[in-house]
C-alpha cells in the first residue's frame, strides 16, 4: 500500500514538473522540500526498471574522453547527484545544480532562470565549464531557457551533453535544429536502447546575436519539440 501511494505522488509531481514553468516548480520545492525527496525516490523506482541508464552512459563517455585534472563538469537538474558521485570516484569534479540543495552535492538553482556560474551570453572570456549535462532534465515548459543557460556558462566549443525520453520527440530533428539554432552544432546522437536518445553537442558562434522577439518565437516552437513524459502504473 505504501508503495502504491509514493507512486501515485511520484506521478503527480511528475506531472507538474512537466507541465509549468521552472519557476512554480522552484517555488513548490521551497515551500515543502520534501516533495523533491518523494519525487527521487518514485524516480529511482523507476530506474530499477530501465535497460540502461542515462546517467552511467554519461559517466563512461566523459570519464573515456576527458582529463579530471582539467575538466570542469556541470549538471543541471542532477536529481541526488548521482552523476557527480560516480565521477568523484575517477577523481572528476562536478558542480551539480538543481531545485533544493543536499547540503554537500548539490547546489539549490532553477536552471532555467540563473545558474550561478561566470559567463555572458555576448562575450566568451568568463566562461570556465567544459562540459555542460541535461540528464532527463528539460523537463519544465520554459526548458529552452536551460539550454540557453547551459550555452552562457559553456567555453566557446565546450560540450553539451542531452539525455531524454525517446518517446518525447514529436519531431526529433525539428528539436536538433531549434538546438543548433541557439548556438550549438550536432557532434553526435546515439540510442543505447529503446528508451533513450542521447545528444552531444558543441558550443559554436552565433552569426548574430539572437534578439528577444527571437527567443520568444523559439521559446514557442520549443514547446511543440519535448512533449511531456508521462510514466505509467506499475
Amino acid at each position: 500500500m505504501k508503495q502504491k501511494l509514493s507512486g501515485g505522488r511520484f506521478r503527480m509531481i511528475n506531472e507538474l514538473l512537466y507541465k509549468s514553468e521552472s519557476s512554480s516548480a522552484h517555488e513548490l520545492m521551497r515551500d515543502d522540500p520534501s516533495t523533491f525527496h518523494d519525487y527521487h525516490v518514485g524516480f529511482r523506482n523507476q530506474v530499477q526498471s530501465w535497460p540502461t541508464n542515462p546517467v552511467d552512459y554519461f559517466t563512461q563517455s566523459i570519464s573515456s574522453t576527458h582529463s579530471a585534472k582539467s575538466t570542469v563538469i556541470v549538471d543541471l537538474g542532477c536529481g541526488d547527484a548521482a552523476l557527480a558521485k560516480q565521477l568523484a570516484k575517477q577523481g572528476f569534479k562536478v558542480l551539480s545544480f538543481d531545485l533544493v540543495s543536499d547540503g554537500e552535492w548539490v547546489t539549490e538553482a532553477d536552471i532555467c532562470d540563473k545558474i550561478p556560474l561566470p559567463g555572458k551570453e555576448e562575450t566568451d572570456s568568463a566562461q570556465i565549464v567544459d562540459v555542460c549535462v541535461c540528464a532527463l532534465s528539460l523537463m519544465s515548459t520554459n526548458w529552452l531557457r536551460c539550454v540557453r543557460e547551459a550555452r552562457r556558462i559553456l567555453k566557446m566549443k565546450g560540450e553539451f551533453d542531452i539525455a531524454e525520453v525517446t518517446s518525447r520527440f514529436p519531431d526529433i530533428n525539428g528539436f536538433v535544429a531549434l538546438i543548433s539554432s541557439v548556438g550549438f552544432e550536432l557532434v553526435k546522437k546515439t540510442e543505447p536502447s529503446s528508451h533513450f536518445t542521447i545528444f552531444k553537442f558543441r558550443k559554436v558562434p552565433l552569426p548574430k546575436p539572437l534578439t528577444r522577439k527571437d527567443w520568444a518565437s523559439l521559446e514557442t516552437r520549443s514547446k511543440e519539440l519535448l512533449t511531456p513524459c508521462e510514466y505509467k502504473r506499475r
